[in-house]
C-alpha cells in the first residue's frame, strides 16, 4: 500500500510506474475530493495495447491510499506455418513493428499489404489459415479503431489480467514489467531495493504474483544445446534480459537440426523453457548432450518438434 498526504504526491508516486499520471489526471478532470478515484488507462506505446486500472481511496483524515493496480491484455497463442502461400511467422514479425493504435496516423497504402495477406488467409478455404488470420487481427487490432472495422472473434477468451501490489519502496513492478508477466515472462527481483537482499523470481499465476527462489540460470543455459554458446559478455546480456521478463531469441541444435525460437525462465521448475518459432515447447533436455559442432541435416523429428 502507498499513502500520500495530497493527491499530487500520490500522482507522483504512481508516475514512477511508467505512466504520465499528471497529464492523464488533467485530461480526465478528476475530482480529487471524491471518496474513491478510479482511473482506466490504455497504453498503446507498444505493439499490443495494455489496459491499466487504478483505484485511489481518500480517507477521513484526507490521506490518499492505493493498494495495487490491475493490468489486462490479450494473450493470443499462435502456432505459425505456411498457409495460402504466406509465411505467417514473417507476417507477424512485420505486424509487430507497427503501433496499430496509431492507425489513423499511418498512410493506408503502406498498411494495405497486411490487410490483403490477412484477407488471403481468411478466404483460402483452409480453416487453420482462417483461424490464424483472426488471431493475428485480434492480437494487434484489439482496442484500436480497427476493432470496429474488421471481423473479430470473441476476445474475452484471450483476456488475461494481473493484480500488482504497489508499496513505493523502490522495488515495485512497473507497467512494462506487468505486461511482460502477462506474456509469460518471469522477473528477477531483490528482496530489498538497494540490491542487498536475496534474489527471487516473480511469475504470474491465475491473475496474481507468485514468488519463487532463485536458481542457477547461468548453469542451465550452459546445459542447453545452443548452436553458439555465449561468451561472458553475451551471457551477461542474456541473463539481464531474462531477468527483466524478456524472452531471449536464439537457436538450438535439436536432432541434428537448427531450431530457432526463444528461451523463457520457468522458476517453478528451476529450469528454462524453449519455444520454437511456431510457439511449440521443445523438450531440449533430451538433446542437451548433442554435439554442438555437428552440421544441420534433415534428420527425423524429435520430441517437441
Amino acid at each position: 500500500m502507498i499513502r500520500a498526504k495530497d493527491f499530487n504526491t500520490m500522482a507522483d508516486y504512481l508516475s514512477n510506474l511508467g505512466l504520465p499520471f499528471k497529464e492523464i489526471i488533467s485530461q480526465k478532470n478528476i475530482n480529487a475530493h471524491a471518496e474513491e478515484i478510479t482511473l482506466d488507462v490504455m497504453d498503446a506505446s507498444n505493439d499490443q495495447s495494455v489496459l491499466y486500472y487504478f483505484s485511489i481511496q481518500r480517507q477521513d483524515n484526507g490521506d490518499y491510499v492505493s493498494h495495487d493496480y490491475k493490468a489486462k491484455m490479450l494473450v493470443v497463442p499462435i502456432e505459425h506455418g505456411h498457409y495460402a502461400g504466406i509465411d505467417t511467422l514473417e507476417l507477424e514479425k512485420q505486424m509487430k513493428e507497427i503501433k496499430w493504435a496509431l492507425f489513423p496516423l499511418y498512410k493506408n497504402d503502406g498498411l494495405r499489404p497486411f490487410f490483403e495477406q490477412l484477407d488471403q488467409l481468411r478466404t483460402s478455404g483452409d480453416r487453420t489459415a482462417e483461424e490464424l488470420a483472426n488471431k493475428l487481427a485480434l492480437k494487434y487490432f484489439a482496442n484500436t479503431i480497427l476493432e470496429d472495422m474488421l471481423p473479430f472473434p470473441d476476445k474475452s477468451l484471450y483476456e488475461k489480467m494481473i493484480v500488482v501490489p504497489i508499496n513505493n519502496d523502490g522495488n515495485d513492478i512497473d507497467i512494462g514489467q506487468a505486461a511482460s508477466l502477462l506474456k509469460g515472462g518471469s522477473l528477477l527481483k531483490y528482496s530489498a531495493n538497494d540490491e542487498s537482499g536475496e534474489l527471487y523470481w516473480i511469475k504470474e499465476e491465475k491473475g496474481y504474483l507468485k514468488v519463487y527462489p532463485d536458481f542457477d540460470v547461468s548453469n542451465t543455459i550452459k546445459q542447453m544445446p545452443l548452436v553458439k554458446q555465449p561468451d561472458i559478455i553475451e551471457l551477461s546480456e542474456m541473463l539481464a534480459g531474462l531477468g527483466k521478463g524478456k524472452p531471449f531469441e536464439t537457436a538450438l541444435m535439436i536432432n541434428s537440426r537448427i531450431v530457432t525460437g526463444s528461451i523463457y525462465v520457468q522458476p517453478e521448475n528451476k529450469t528454462l523453457e524453449f519455444r520454437n518459432d511456431k510457439g511449440k515447447t521443445v523438450n531440449w533436455q533430451l538433446w542437451g548432450k548433442l554435439n554442438q559442432n555437428k552440421k544441420p541435416g534433415k534428420g527425423k523429428k524429435g520430441p517437441g518438434l
